[in-house]
């Protein structure tokens, strides 16, 4: 159960920023996985942002598996 959050600029201020973080520990806690982009990293580096996806992937099908 994997969460892949890619985040604009509007996610940048204090406010955002809690809320974003209440809404992690929420998901995390209903059992999620939560991995966070920028806008910027997926359109600058959109084969590091799979790499990561990728990785992530596969550590949890290892501890879930």
């Amino acid at each position: 159960m994997l969460v892949i959050e890619v985040d604009g600029e509007s996610h940048f201020t204090p406010k955002a920023q809690a809320y974003d973080a209440r809404r992690t520990t929420h998901l995390e806690a209903q059992g999620y996985n939560v991995i966070r982009f920028t806008n910027r990293e997926v359109m600058t580096n959109i084969s590091g942002v799979c790499e990561v996806i990728g990785e992530t992937c596969q550590r949890l099908e290892n501890t879930e598996g």
